[in-house]
C-alpha cells in the first residue's frame, strides 16, 4: 500500500509539472519544442479582475452592474471547461483549474454573463474530441480547455473551431494552428524570455546560464538561449550544474575573470539554494518562478537572498483586496496556486474572446495580451527574496 501511494505521488508530481509548465507529457517529453520568443509588452493598461468582464460585456451594449453578485441564468449560452477530471494522475491539477475557473465566474458572474458547465473526460484524445463535438452542439460560446498536448493536437487536426478553444498548454511544432484555437499556459520557457529580455533591458550583455540536471532547467535554458539570440545575435554561456560542493571551485573560477556580468539561474529551488553561496554579490542573479515553490524556509530564503525572479500576482499579492472576494483557501504548494490563477484568467480569457474584445489586462497568473499564431502572452512580476523578511517583496521591473 506504501509504495502505490508513492508511485502515485511520483506520478502526481511528473503530470503536475508537465501541465504546469507546457510540457509534452511523459510520453513524449523528448520531443518538446521551445515557445515562440515573445516581445516585450509596451504601455499596459492595468485591468481590476471585474474591469475586464465589464469592459467585454460592455461593448455588446450591455449594462453591467458588478457590485451587485448574481447567479448567471441559465441559457442556450454556456463556458464550457474540458478537462480531464476522471484521470486520477491529473485530477488534483484539474481540480485547481476548475476552482480558478468556478472562483471567477462566482466572483464576476452577472446575470448577462454566460454560466460555467464542466465537462470531465479521461486523457484520451478521442475521447476529448466526442465531448467537444458534444459541448459545442450544445451551444457553448467558448472552450476552456483540454489540458494535455496529445489531446489538443488531436482536436487541432479534426475539430471545428467556430468558437473560442482557449487550450491550457503550450503548442508544439505538431499543433496545426487553426483560427479560434488558442494557447494559454505556464510555460516556462516563456518565463526565461522574459527573464532574458529584462537582463538585456538592464544593459547587462554577458550572462551566464546555469542549468539545473532536470528535463524543465534544459527547457528554461532553451528559452532563454533563443530569447538572447533574438536580442543580441549571441550564444550565452551554459554551465551544468550537478553537485554544488564538487563544483564550487569550478563555478568560482568561471566568474572570477570578468568575463561574466550577470547570472540566470535555470534550476529548481534546491540547486539554486545550494549554488547561489558560491555566486557572489558582485553580479545581478537572476530567476524563474521556479525557485520558488512555497513553504520555504527562511534559511533557504536568506541562503537565496538577493535573487530576482519571476512569478505572478497572485503568488506575491495575496493580501490583494480583489482577491478576497475569489474565497480561496491557498494551499502551501506555489505549483497548485499558480494553475489556480490559470483557472481565474482562463475565465475571464472566454468571457472576452467569446465577446470579441481586446485581450490586454492584468490578471492573476500576470498580464495578459494577445500574440502571434494564438498565443496567449503571460508577463509575469519581477521580485527578490530579502534575508530579512519572512515572504518576497515586490520590485517591479523598471
Amino acid at each position: 500500500m506504501h509504495a502505490k501511494a508513492l508511485l502515485f505521488a511520483s506520478e502526481w508530481r511528473s503530470a503536475l509539472g508537465a501541465v504546469l509548465y507546457g510540457a509534452l507529457l511523459l510520453t513524449a517529453i523528448a520531443g518538446c519544442a521551445a515557445a515562440p520568443v515573445v516581445p516585450h509588452a509596451e504601455n499596459k493598461p492595468t485591468y481590476s479582475i471585474a474591469t475586464a468582464v465589464v469592459s467585454a460585456v460592455e461593448q455588446k451594449g450591455v449594462p453591467v452592474n458588478t457590485s451587485v453578485q448574481t447567479k448567471p441564468l441559465e441559457g442556450a449560452g454556456f463556458i464550457a471547461v474540458l478537462l480531464p477530471g476522471k484521470s486520477k494522475v491529473m485530477r488534483p491539477a484539474v481540480d485547481a483549474i476548475k476552482a480558478g475557473v468556478l472562483a471567477a465566474a462566482t466572483a464576476n458572474g452577472n446575470a448577462e454573463l454566460p454560466v460555467v458547465k464542466v465537462f470531465d473526460t479521461d486523457d484520451v484524445p478521442a475521447e476529448v474530441f466526442e465531448q467537444f463535438q458534444r459541448l459545442h452542439d450544445q451551444g457553448a460560446l467558448a472552450v476552456i480547455g483540454p489540458l494535455t498536448k496529445p489531446s489538443i493536437n488531436y482536436l487541432a487536426d479534426i475539430g471545428d473551431f467556430d468558437i473560442p478553444v482557449i487550450a491550457l498548454n503550450s503548442f508544439d511544432e505538431r499543433t496545426l494552428r487553426r483560427a479560434h484555437l488558442y494557447s494559454f499556459s505556464l510555460s516556462i520557457e516563456q518565463e526565461a524570455q522574459q527573464a532574458a529580455r529584462q537582463m538585456f533591458d538592464e544593459g547587462l550583455r554577458m550572462p551566464l546560464v546555469l542549468q539545473g540536471d532536470s528535463p524543465l532547467s534544459a527547457r528554461m535554458v532553451q528559452g532563454f538561449v533563443d530569447s538572447w539570440k533574438e536580442i543580441n545575435s549571441v550564444l550565452p554561456k551554459v554551465f551544468m550544474l550537478k553537485d554544488a560542493r564538487s563544483q564550487a571551485q569550478d563555478l568560482r573560477n568561471q566568474l572570477k575573470d570578468g568575463e561574466h556580468d550577470s547570472v540566470f539561474f535555470a534550476a529548481n529551488a534546491r540547486q539554486t539554494r545550494l549554488s547561489r553561496p558560491f555566486i557572489g554579490n558582485e553580479r545581478p542573479v537572476f530567476a524563474t518562478s521556479q525557485i520558488n515553490p512555497g513553504n520555504l524556509s527562511k534559511m533557504a530564503m536568506v541562503d537565496m537572498s538577493g535573487i530576482r525572479y519571476l512569478e505572478t500576482p497572485w503568488i506575491l499579492q495575496s493580501d490583494n483586496s480583489e482577491y478576497a472576494l475569489l474565497n480561496r483557501i491557498r494551499s502551501p504548494s506555489n505549483d497548485v496556486e499558480r494553475l489556480f490563477a490559470l483557472g481565474v484568467d482562463a475565465w475571464k480569457l472566454a468571457i472576452l474572446l467569446s465577446s470579441k474584445a481586446e485581450i490586454n489586462f492584468d490578471g492573476l497568473s500576470g498580464h495578459i495580451s494577445m500574440g502571434s499564431g494564438g498565443l496567449i502572452e503571460r508577463e509575469l512580476v519581477l521580485n527578490s527574496f530579502n534575508s530579512g523578511d519572512d515572504r518576497p517583496a515586490v520590485n517591479p521591473a523598471p
